[in-house]
């Protein structure tokens, strides 16, 4: 029998950086030769991915030429708009040459860096052909142009980090390339909003180069533990050695898979954390039109790489086995009145019917993950529903209750009905629009119904609509006491509330002080437990809230700063923890301690709402 894979033990400070400082145990056994055939085999399957993906990128390449040509064709001269489509379309055409003469090449690993440096000159060519349009076609009569123009790079540069992060070489070039002009070109304007603009690319830029460092540094030691453990497999095998030796090298390849979304799920949190507050608060400053338009277009980006991001690491989270359910009685009434409040708004934007037949009925389940079933398949709904509505129902069935969504959407014809629920698989969506998602929500969806033991099915009729069907035990309401129920709901802004944040990221401190300043409260900043006595001493007075990181630098952690202050003003100041990864642990510590945990990253709307009852919930005891 084989022997189960031991438990993952993470330090605190486990970061991506700290995950590819090192080879690794298999790489660092290998002789110096096969050390540097490892590299050159390393980079040659990044390169490899790379032309992999040119595929993907052609299409969404060709689809935003079309879109910047359409958009300025009828405001700037025909013959420059077509001399820039025409080389726009060139380019990609001889991009199609290059793969084909790299599939037929089909190098081997000495020559694969040739082939990296093609591509490199092809992106910086796709980069300047980009960031031209705002040289071009910039037109500060026409706002809306400029708008989408830079929805269009935005998006492009977003993609980019996905598809070619794993070469560095080339993605540098191309982000460099397509965003510096881009902010050249505002600074040359040299308004107070173009400037504001040129600021706000800068930070996105900044933002979109870390998550490409990060992206490809967990490629890399990926590709490098696995060809490391193939040479010593080989080594293995022509020595004789014990075969425990290989169990104990795919464990630790299980463990290091692990240990990459472990750190994922911090690291790369945190420009996203940085941008959404600094968006939040640059929205409050921006009062003309065209400003505010382009920061909630940024605000929307961050949304969207946000979702995405946590879908990817949901789809690890399960399938590592760290998603344990918690069994409980759930009101279906409640667990109903929460997706009303969140999904009427978008399907009223959509213009789509939505409409909930809800009973007052208990069934047994986890109550996160059966919202989350619920969300994934009303969404998947509405993206593919383009006229008519959405309508989610219950109807009772021999010891459960089946939960229904239906839609009047397209429909799903029968063979392709056992495929939906495949990673990355989208019907309807041959363009891969990113606003129709990644194709992960049914496979979440899936996976989710199977750890709960909650059969999904469903019928679908092409042109007609489609239902979802989800059985769910009964279960029984609980008894509960009568108690006051609190009807007050102040929305007083933050003016005269002194509040400490402690975060060791610059970036994020930055960000946070800037939305709390525009709420109208007192800041003060820290990054580690001297800065926050030192800030709360010099005042003379205790902050009337706390917003700690968890997890800060040197070994220090934020509960622990948050318990310093109180014990030094002796009085129990109300405190937030801020987290990139919300372990059971840290959530069960955090309920203990009486801190409220936030995942990053934090949405601001979500922040005030919380700063808000915290600083009710002091008053009210005191």
């Amino acid at each position: 029998m084989s022997q189960m894979t031991p438990p993952v033990v993470l330090s605190e400070d486990t970061t991506i950086e700290s995950l590819t400082r090192e080879r690794g145990d298999a790489a660092a056994r290998l002789e110096p030769g096969e050390q540097a055939q490892l590299d050159r085999q390393v980079v040659a399957t990044q390169i490899q991915m790379l032309y992999a993906n040119l595929g993907t990128a052609f299409g969404g390449q060709i689809l935003g030429t079309l879109l910047v040509a359409w958009t300025v064709y009828d405001t700037f001269p025909l013959w420059t708009v077509a001399l820039w489509f025409v080389l726009s379309m060139a380019n990609q055409v001889s991009r199609l040459v290059l793969l084909r003469q790299y599939r037929r090449a089909a190098p081997d690993a000495a020559s694969a860096p040739r082939w990296g440096t093609y591509w490199l000159i092809g992106a910086a060519i796709s980069g300047v052909l980009w960031s031209s349009t705002l040289w071009l076609f910039f037109s500060p009569e026409a706002p809306e142009q400029q708008i989408v123009l830079m929805s269009l790079l935005v998006s492009v540069c977003g993609v980019a980090a996905a598809l070619t992060s794993m070469h560095l070489p080339s993605y540098y070039t191309f982000l460099g390339a397509t965003l510096l002009p881009v902010i050249a070109r505002y600074i040359w304007e040299g308004s107070r909003h173009d400037l504001l603009v040129a600021f706000i690319v800068s930070v996105l830029m900044i933002a979109l180069w870390r998550v490409g460092k990060n992206f490809n540094a967990l490629i890399e030691r990926a590709l490098r533990s696995r060809y490391a453990n193939e040479v010593l497999s080989r080594r293995l095998e022509s020595q004789n050695v014990e075969l425990s030796e290989a169990r104990d090298r795919a464990d630790q390849a299980s463990r290091a898979k692990s240990q990459f979304f472990a750190a994922a799920s911090h690291d790369l949190r945190q420009p996203l954390h940085a941008m959404g507050l600094f968006a939040a608060a640059l929205s409050a400053k921006a009062h003309e039109p065209e400003v505010a338009n382009l920061v909630t277009s940024i605000s929307s980006s961050v949304e969207a790489l946000e979702g995405l991001f946590n879908e990817l690491l949901d789809i690890s989270k399960i399938d590592a086995g760290k998603v344990k359910p918690e069994i409980t009685d759930v009101s279906v009434s409640a667990l109903f009145d929460r997706l009303r409040m969140d999904f009427e708004p978008e399907a009223f934007d959509r213009g789509l019917a939505f409409r909930i037949r809800s009973r007052a009925a208990w069934v047994r389940s986890d109550p996160v993950l059966l919202e989350r079933i619920l969300r994934n398949l009303i969404s998947n709904a509405m993206r593919y529903t383009p006229a008519g509505g959405v309508l989610v129902s219950t109807r009772v069935r021999r010891n459960g209750l089946r939960f229904e969504v239906w839609d009047t959407g397209m429909g799903i014809a029968a063979d392709d009905q056992s495929r939906i629920f495949e990673e990355f698989v989208q019907l309807a969506n041959a363009e891969r629009d990113r606003r129709k998602g990644l194709g992960l929500g049914l496979s979440i969806v899936q996976r989710l119904s199977a750890l709960l033991s909650h059969p999904v099915s469903l019928a679908s009729r092409p042109g007609r609509g489609t239902v979802f069907r989800i059985d769910v035990p009964m279960g029984r309401a609980p008894v509960v006491r009568a108690t006051a129920v609190r009807t007050e709901r102040s929305q007083a802004d933050l003016g005269g509330r002194c509040i400490l944040v402690i975060d060791d990221e610059a970036s994020i401190v930055n960000g946070m002080a800037a939305l709390l300043g525009s709420w109208g409260a007192q800041t003060l900043i820290a990054s580690k437990h001297e800065e926050a006595m030192n800030s709360v001493t010099e005042r003379g007075a205790p902050p009337d809230l706390i917003i700690a990181d968890y997890q800060l630098r040197d070994g220090e952690v934020g509960p622990d700063v948050v318990a310093a202050v109180r014990r030094h003003f002796g009085v129990d100041i109300p405190a937030i923890l801020v987290t990139g990864s919300a372990t059971p642990e840290r959530l069960e510590e955090a309920k203990d301690l009486g801190h409220h945990l936030l995942l990053k990253p934090v949405m601001p709307a979500k922040l005030r709402t919380l700063i808000q009852f915290k600083l009710k919930e002091q008053v009210a005891s005191a």
